[in-house]
């Protein structure tokens, strides 16, 4: 993950630092001296709290000198420590982005730039603004000396988006980038994550031969800044080779070394592993206890309200920049304007400056129109992932499988987790796409009601019925559309009645429109509005899929709608799509 400087020997930094110490006067060279001892030094030793402080000075010195150069490296060291030592991505990106501001008023700067973009790429990155990232990282390939770093981020996005080949294939052009350079640190944090992908992709002999070569250098050379990441990569690829023990090894001492650093990403990984290893060895009690651990982290580490204020800030961003821009461009037109008045043609100039300031305040708000759109569609995207996968229901479950264990009924606590698993895996994946497969979708509402049916003891049964017409392997739809909707029969409807309830699922074409439907016989919509009345709540499933289908709407100009149909017996809800082909 730390790819951003060069690793050199012990003993220039230590000139490096007595030549700083001995420097008699602040001006740009001993700038130029603390930043490059910053470069060499801050990432070997990470747990070191003055860096933030030596890093200030840099750029309080700085500031005074006015100093461009300066300035843009120490704020880039700063947001470096608060984006990797102290896990706050939302200040860092603040601080990349003043650096950014200064690098490109000063054209002399333009090389600096790339490491910059490179760590915005990153904060994309790990928030899984995956096409934000890897249109940065593309656009970094047309700086060659720097091809080691953006191959091995090329190859880790493709990883996470499960595009395997592609991430091995970029993986293995950045060893060869690396090896150039004989730069042992790249080499070693490459290989870690290639024998991760090559595992994950069924390669398990590569894989694990690339882990342990990992490994060996990271423990020949002393590479610390490594191991954390090093030994929680390990511990997947040994799990997928049955080597439980190592696994366990790696796992857990990932997690002691990371307790330095606070790394949530890291800790999450290493937690989840540990669940597998745990559920493995059949300790279903200490399995459940980190995969607890693993699912409250994981919310914190994906929390969809920093990723929209992530989205806000860049907006806002650009935003400023284009204000700052405009009013540079007015300041000279006004110049142009006078003297143009004073050679006698100021009427023609005045009426074309006229022209241009309407157009640019015509695109300004389209610009805010569209802006103002994007958010709606974020927001309503956030808010549908919230209401599909709401802590009532995570806690429920995982108290469902508390109560197994507790029972010693190890086989369900063993079913009844690996479909939750499943469940969570699934809805985490598709979270970030605006459309899945139908066959995906129905996969996912099969598992979930597997689930609910579980928990509720059979309280009810449910079939799926998919019309000829449609083929669900080529047909998309938004991801748990109706997933709302069948919380809402089995909680309000079917478990408040005394007969065996019945859930059908429907999907069929009319008009060039896919028709979902959820049919129930529970005790109707009346009874239901009332109860939920008299505890005091909203309903919020109708709300968020409506928000939804509007916006889609609006994009495809379509007429998609939710419709509620009451019967004699339980409800009956249709949502209506267009239908849209994978190909």
């Amino acid at each position: 993950m730390i790819s951003l400087y060069c690793f050199s020997q012990n003993k220039i930094i230590d000139s490096l630092e007595n030549v700083i110490n001995n420097y008699k006067s602040e001006d740009t060279t001993y700038v130029d001296l603390r930043t490059k001892f910053v470069a060499r030094k801050m990432f070997l030793t990470p747990t070191d709290s003055t860096w933030m402080d030596y890093n200030l000075k840099t750029l309080d010195v700085s500031k005074k000198l006015n100093y461009d150069k300066g300035m843009a490296l120490a704020y880039n060291s700063i947001g470096i420590i608060e984006h990797y030592f102290n896990s706050d991505p939302l200040t860092a990106l603040d601080h990349y982005q003043d650096a950014y501001a200064i690098i490109e008023k000063n054209p002399k700067l333009k090389k600096y730039a790339v490491g910059v973009l490179t760590n915005i790429g990153l904060i994309n990155y790990e928030q899984q603004e995956y096409d934000k990232a890897l249109k940065t990282f593309k656009t970094l390939l047309d700086y060659p000396q720097y091809r080691t770093n953006t191959f091995f981020n090329i190859g880790n996005i493709y990883g996470h988006q499960q595009k395997l080949d592609s991430s091995i294939y970029y993986y293995k052009e950045a060893i060869l980038e690396a090896k150039k350079d004989n730069s042992v640190l790249h080499i070693a944090n490459i290989k870690s994550n290639l024998g991760l992908v090559q595992t994950n992709a069924g390669y398990l002999e590569d894989g694990l031969a690339n882990t342990n070569e990992s490994l060996n250098l990271v423990e020949e050379h002393k590479l610390e800044v490594l191991k954390v990441s090093a030994y929680v990569n390990a511990a997947e690829v040994y799990l997928a080779n049955n080597a439980i023990d190592k696994a366990e090894h790696y796992a857990t001492n990932a997690l002691q070394l990371n307790e330095a650093l606070n790394n949530m990403a890291t800790k999450n990984t290493a937690l989840a592993t540990l669940a597998n290893v745990y559920e493995r060895k059949g300790n279903y009690e200490k399995a459940l206890k980190a995969f607890k651990e693993h699912v409250v982290l994981k919310d914190s580490v994906i929390n969809a309200d920093r990723k929209l204020e992530i989205s806000r800030k860049e907006i806002q961003y650009e935003a400023d920049k284009d204000r700052a821009i405009a009013q540079v461009e007015i300041e000279r037109q006004k110049s142009i304007k006078n003297t143009s008045i004073l050679g006698g043609s100021g009427l023609i100039l005045a009426s074309l400056i006229g022209f241009v300031l309407y157009r640019r305040k015509q695109d300004a708000v389209a610009k805010t129109k569209e802006a103002e759109f994007n958010a709606k569609v974020s927001d309503t995207e956030l808010k549908a992932l919230r209401s599909q996968m709401n802590p009532h229901f995570i806690f429920n479950s995982l108290n469902s499988i508390g109560d197994y264990i507790l029972k010693n009924d190890t086989q369900s606590a063993s079913d009844y987790l690996g479909k939750f698993a499943k469940l969570m895996r699934l809805t985490l994946e598709n979270s970030e796409k605006s459309d899945i497969l139908l066959s995906e979708d129905i996969s996912l509402l099969k598992t979930y009601l597997d689930i609910e049916r579980k928990r509720f003891e059979n309280k009810f049964d449910y079939t799926i019925e998919i019309d000829d017409a449609l083929d669900p392997e080529n047909i998309m739809i938004p991801p748990m559309i109706l997933q709302p909707f069948l919380e809402n029969s089995i909680i309000h409807g079917l478990s408040q009645s005394n007969h065996k309830g019945q859930i059908v699922i429907a999907f069929k074409e009319l008009n060039d429109m896919i028709i979902c439907s959820v049919d129930d016989n529970g005790v109707g919509r009346e009874k239901t509005d009332a109860v939920i009345s008299s505890e005091n709540r909203k309903p919020m499933g109708m709300t968020i899929t409506k928000s939804r289908i509007d916006i889609i709407n609006k994009r495809k100009n379509t007429k998609g709608d939710v419709k509620i149909i009451d019967k004699s017996q339980g409800t009956r809800i249709e949502v209506s799509l267009p239908i849209q082909l994978a190909y």
